[in-house]
């Protein structure tokens, strides 16, 4: 066996580390919850099937693995964990909220990553099946730690968290454990190997990253120009993707044999449609749910009342929503690809238009049917792309490339489009402008660019040499 640049040990540890960096810096900027980590998600899955020379077919599962997968974790909320960092009293159980919740992130985003690279290895029926045994294993979770808040990482005085730590530490075990009953324990392996890999990384990245966060401030830099915030997003997610890197390179034998074999489900333009639906309704009928029930019915103490809580709880969560999209996705290779790529690109620009209703976001405001227009115009090109570029010898490249400079394009829009830069006072330059107003920016898109110009360097690169003959995905 001989070794290339483009599969060294270097490689596959930094190529899907960087992607990851990228994915996980554009979540916390465009996109956030869960929908929000279909982003790096759907990175570092196109990453590892780049790097192992995975067939367009295998390709798409990997991809709708990863990005929900890497979205479940989304479902936590963290937001005042990182806040105990900033007290010397409360840092040490800020650091292991962080720390545990980082673990469970990256446990179960590595058991269906592995899951989705070893696709071979268990039939639909198995799937589904474990998918709906981690939906209610994430019930019974939340119902016995998290709702208790017999461990609790948020502020229970001051407008405390609805916390699914628990119940996500459950889904884990759960689908792992129907996993190995229905397989063997040579096909429990790679789901089993990435979901620790995983733990071991988002943990120490989290916790890691939540250091900047703590002691950033100490630091001899100007701080008008620092963004620690975004330097824990960029270590959670550099740490995260270079554990999945190290354990693709550890069973690289395995995971290239697995990405040429399985069963490939069909075009399938049923499911596509289904997947749609399905979206729509999650989209649309959840706000309009929301906005119909009566203000007390959070406090009714009625067992209809809190049934209907559950039941909706359950329907309208991520972990749901995320097992049906696999599940659409095991019966559809279109379906596949949208929900990866596609889906992850709509809630971008969604996020994005839900801010141009405010006057303070960017300085004007578009009407509902000018944001739709920019909402479903966007989505429909990359759609249509998505739809032309899955097949062929290059899909996986053309569509890694797609979804990468997609995503970091309507980060610029957000950040750019505004209207102070573009009436900026006499005498001054937007630029200047621009510095006065979010000298951090500079330091967040020059990361983003950084590794956008890396990642697509590599795309690039390794697509020209299997072209010439060579191909990265072989040793």
């Amino acid at each position: 066996m001989t070794t290339n640049k483009h599969n060294s040990p270097a490689v596959f540890i930094l190529f899907p580390a960087i992607a990851m960096l990228l994915g996980w810096g554009l979540r916390g900027y465009i996109g956030g919850g869960p929908f929000g980590a279909l982003i790096p998600g759907c990175y570092v899955a196109l990453s590892l099937a780049l790097l192992l020379g995975y067939r367009p077919e295998t390709a798409a599962m990997a991809a709708v693995f990863g990005a929900v997968g890497i979205g479940y974790g989304g479902e936590m909320t963290y937001g005042q964990t990182l806040g105990f960092l900033t007290e010397k009293e409360t840092i040490y159980w800020g650091l292991l909220g962080c720390f545990v919740k980082g673990g469970i992130w990256g446990l179960l985003g590595g058991a269906v990553l592995g899951a989705g690279l070893t696709r071979d290895t268990y039939d639909r029926k198995t799937l589904v099946v474990a998918f709906i045994i981690t939906i209610i294993a994430f019930y019974i979770g939340v119902k016995l730690i998290n709702e208790p808040k017999l461990i609790y990482f948020s502020n229970r005085e001051d407008k405390p968290r609805d916390e699914s730590w628990a119940g996500l530490l459950f889904a884990a075990i759960a689908f792992l454990s129907y996993l190995r009953i229905r397989g063997t324990r040579e096909s429990i392996a790679i789901p089993l190997r990435f979901a620790l890999w995983g733990a071991l990384g988002g943990s120490i990245g989290f916790a890691g990253g939540a250091l900047w966060l703590a002691f950033g401030k100490y630091i001899p830099v100007n701080q008008d120009f620092a963004s620690w915030w975004k330097m824990m997003e960029f270590t959670f997610g550099l740490l995260l993707g270079a554990a999945f890197g190290f354990c693709a390179y550890q069973n690289r034998d395995r995971l290239r044999v697995a990405g040429q074999r399985g069963e490939f489900p069909p075009e399938g333009v049923m499911p596509l449609m289904g997947a749609l639906a399905f979206v729509v309704a999650i989209f649309v009928a959840f706000p309009l749910l929301g906005t119909s029930l009566p203000e007390d019915f959070a406090k009714a103490p009625s067992w209809n009342a809190l049934i209907m809580r559950d039941v909706l709880r359950v329907i309208f969560g991520f972990t749901f929503f995320g097992g049906v999209a696999i599940c659409l996705g095991l019966w559809s290779r279109m379906a596949a690809w949208h929900i990866a790529v596609t889906l992850t690109f709509f809630h971008t620009v969604l996020d994005y238009t839900r801010d141009l209703s405010e006057v303070r976001n960017f300085g004007y405001v578009l009407p509902l049917w000018a944001q739709l227009a920019v909402l479903f115009t966007a989505t429909g090109i990359v759609a249509y792309l998505v739809h032309r570029f899955q097949r062929g010898p290059d899909a996986v490249s053309r569509l890694l490339l797609l979804v990468l400079w997609s995503c970091y394009l309507a980060a610029c829009v957000r950040s750019f489009a505004r209207w102070e830069f573009f009436s900026a006072p006499e005498g001054l330059s937007a630029w200047a402008v621009l510095v006065q107003k979010e000298p951090s920016i500079i330091f967040v898109h020059g990361t983003f660019t950084i590794s956008l110009l890396i990642t697509t360097w590599y795309v690039v690169s390794s697509s020209s040499d299997a072209k010439g003959g060579r191909d990265p995905g072989t040793a």
